[in-house]
């Protein structure tokens, strides 16, 4: 979930409920990479103007209805959309990955790493991610 500032403000659950971040309870864009059953959620934590953004729908498909709550909330002008890397062409999709691959050749990219905690804390880490408490990525080391 993002403010204005561009800032990563907050994640949060499937079922819209906060996953950590700055304690802010509305956001001008959220982007939901899972989608699912509680994607309508989202709408409510939207301030006016803001953006919901599905990128991704891993967690099947909304409620059929859920286009009710968006417009339960039609007084804040609310925006809906998105989107889907099947409609970008094979050719740019292509380069992308080429470029991507070359960054990473490069060092270019920087994983996000959470923590790093012994692998004897693996139950600690499964749970820490369970319960939403993770921004990118828990290494396990030996």
């Amino acid at each position: 979930m993002l403010n204005r500032d561009g800032n990563r403000d907050h994640h949060a659950d499937a079922d819209g409920s906060s996953g950590g971040g700055s304690g802010s309870d509305s956001f001008d864009v959220i982007i939901d990479v899972v989608a699912g059953p509680g994607m309508p959620l989202f709408f409510e934590r939207l301030k006016p103007t803001g953006r919901l953004v599905v990128v991704g729908a891993v967690g099947g498909m909304p409620r059929a209805d859920f286009g009710m709550t968006m417009m339960a909330a039609f007084q804040k002008s609310l925006t809906f959309a998105t989107f889907s890397a099947a409609t970008v062409p094979e050719e740019a999709r292509r380069a992308v990955r080429t470029e991507q691959f070359a960054a990473a050749a490069r060092g270019d990219l920087r994983t996000v790493v959470h923590e790093v905690l012994p692998l004897e804390e693996a139950v600690l880490a499964h749970r820490k991610m369970a319960a939403g408490e993770v921004f990118g990525r828990i290494v396990l080391t030996p």
